[in-house]
């Protein structure tokens, strides 16, 4: 008896016969490179991935039209998987690298690249933009799992524009920690790494298990080197030795927004670091995240002369708010105690709030742009608007399952 995946199979072709969107099935990986080398060429935009396994020793997909779209036929990232084995064979020493723009990369798990599973840049004399990550599972990057630069590190006058990254799992697994691939910089990776990006939303997704015994790991998220408008909302941060970043040293940036995440680490790995970190970053506002260490370093910092103006309000953590090297701003109304039994299951990262607690609830101030919490809850419910992350609603079955989930793997 045929398998329901041949059945699939035949009938996406069938659908893309007679469709009026061009698109290309394909089903090993010298179809993949095929399409993607015929797409940069005028060829079929839109490439469908058959459900499987594939081993890319020795390739990698440098797409260089617009509007190219690479996703999962079946829409399941679980199902098709592009492993690159930790390969340098490949031109990007990575899975995908993106030098133009309206690219769409979905639905698919990208697994052990050399350098960077997707890497987007500008080309030519134009700005790169309107890029869309979603729904992916990135495993094990040798480096930094999703990065954006500039044409220059220092001068750039082209960059990464309007983008979206959501609904992903990007972790790097003890497997990967023992691969990394950078020796010069022990522990060289991070799950989402910007430079000269603007006006970039990262929403909806769990990064996890960045760190390292033998060096402080790179940020969960983190935009910085002349970054701005950043938005960072609704996503968990696990077990990263630093979760969530605008600016480094004297490389800032300029405005942006974190909000409504939820940033659990546990033990102490020999590096652990901040929540939160704002270093040489003038207006940037941080406001309703929810964070718990199990290791005692701060929950949020704000660093340097050059930050100015933020704004960090309505946090719930149990670990301080420390200012540092002369930043300035606005800390109000946080709650820096917050204990373990206040949330549904601390000790697993679900920071969901467990039953009524006086000083959270309702306790929050009103902040333009505050509409929902990290469950897409809307706020406010009841008499107030919730501290933290977690707005509280009468109705819904507090937790978090699909981390469990996520935890368990």
């Amino acid at each position: 008896m045929r398998s329901f995946s041949f059945f699939l199979v035949i009938f996406i072709q069938i659908f893309l016969l007679f469709s009026p969107a061009r698109a290309v099935l394909v089903s090993s990986v010298g179809a993949l490179q095929t399409a993607v080398n015929n797409a940069n060429s005028g060829g079929d935009k839109t490439i469908l991935i058959a459900d499987g396994t594939y081993d890319l020793t020795g390739r990698a997909f440098y797409i260089t039209a617009d509007n190219v779209t690479v996703r999962s036929a079946s829409g399941n990232r679980g199902a098709v998987v592009l492993d690159n084995h930790y390969d340098m064979g490949g031109t990007t020493s990575g899975i995908f690298r993106i030098v133009s723009s309206g690219v769409t990369i979905s639905d698919m798990t990208l697994k052990r690249p050399y350098y960077h599973a997707i890497h987007i840049s500008p080309a030519g004399n134009k700005n790169t933009g309107n890029i869309l990550l979603k729904n992916l599972h990135i495993i094990d990057p040798g480096e930094q799992a999703i990065k954006i630069n500039a044409n220059s590190r220092d001068n750039a006058t082209y960059s990464v524009r309007n983008s979206v990254i959501r609904d992903s799992l990007i972790e790097l697994t003890n497997s990967g920690r023992r691969n990394l691939t950078n020796t010069s910089y022990p522990c060289y990776t991070g799950g989402i790494d910007g430079h000269w990006a603007s006006n970039w939303t990262v929403q909806d997704n769990t990064v996890k298990g960045f760190w390292c015994s033998d060096g402080l790991s790179e940020h969960g998220i983190h935009f910085w080197n002349n970054s701005s408008d950043i938005l960072v909302q609704r996503n968990a941060i696990i077990d990263c030795d630093r979760g969530i970043g605008f600016g480094l040293g004297s490389d800032g940036n300029v405005r942006g927004i974190i909000r409504n995440n939820m940033i659990y680490h546990g033990p102490d790995h020999g590096f652990s670091d901040v929540g939160i970190g704002i270093e040489s970053t003038s207006n940037a506002k941080i406001y309703n995240n929810t964070i718990f260490h199990v290791h005692n370093y701060s929950a949020i910092e704000y660093r340097f002369s050059s930050t100015t103006n933020v704004l960090i309000k309505n946090n719930l953590t149990n670990r301080p708010i420390a200012r540092r090297d002369g930043a300035s701003g606005t800390v109000a109304n946080n709650i820096t105690n917050a204990g373990a039994a206040w949330f549904v299951d601390a000790g697993a990262g679900d920071l969901h709030l467990k039953g009524t607690i006086s000083s959270v609830i309702d306790k929050a101030q009103n902040i333009s742009g505050l509409i929902d919490d990290l469950d897409q809850d809307k706020r406010p419910q009841g008499q107030g608007y919730d501290i933290g992350a977690d707005e509280a609603t009468a109705t819904e079955s507090k937790g978090f399952p699909w981390l469990h989930l996520l935890l368990r793997e």
